[in-house]
């Protein structure tokens, strides 16, 4: 075989090699996207604390809803409420963790991740820079009583598809009159959470 012909048989196997990783990348990328648009349960022994606001303009209203789940996907507890006046959107997902934080602790829950779908309340949560804003305000709060509290837990963001049960449950918020405990399924968010037990 000549020079020419090994250099070009060595040229095909790598490019075919090239290509065979490029694919893979592709199908794992792809996979990511789908990975993160689904809930996922926790680790066995831990627990799941979903979190979502909604904004309703027209009652100068923030509804909040937040589900705890446990390692089968089962609800564990879950809760409805709202605030007024109105906030800006990262405020009132900033006062969601806080509330739900807050919860978990009177709960005495630990091993437990709270995941909600705005990027830029769980970036402040995870900054040290100084925020002097009113949504560094409440994030500071977040933060002292999760570490003096929380052990094993974390505090995650997810795709808005990966929280639907907290956004139905922050939709649901205006239609009671003060703060609303569930500890047995609602009916609004009744067909997900089972789909997502599977």
């Amino acid at each position: 075989m000549t020079t020419a012909a090994v250099r070009d048989r060595g040229l095909n196997l790598l490019t075919g090699w090239q290509n065979a990783q490029d694919s893979r990348n592709q199908a794992d990328v792809q996979q990511q996207r789908i990975d993160d648009t689904v809930w996922r349960k926790p680790d066995e022994g831990h627990f799941k604390c979903n979190v979502d606001a909604a904004f309703f303009k027209e009652s100068n209203r923030v509804g909040i809803g937040i589900c705890i789940r446990d390692d089968s996907g089962r609800l564990v507890k879950a809760r409805t409420s709202w605030s007024t006046p109105l906030l800006d959107v990262p405020e009132g997902e900033a006062i969601g963790l806080l509330y739900a934080i807050r919860w978990a602790k009177e709960q005495n829950l630990n091993n437990i991740t709270f995941e909600l779908d705005s990027k830029r309340v769980v970036d402040s949560f995870h900054s040290t820079r100084n925020d002097v804003s009113d949504l560094g305000a409440i994030i500071r709060e977040c933060r002292t009583t999760f570490s003096s509290f929380f052990t094993n837990s974390r505090v995650e963001f997810i795709r808005r598809q990966a929280n639907e049960v907290a956004h139905r449950l922050a939709r649901a918020a205006t239609f009671y009159a003060s703060i609303h405990y569930f500890t047995v399924l609602p009916d609004c968010i009744q067909d997900i959470l089972i789909n997502e037990m599977r």
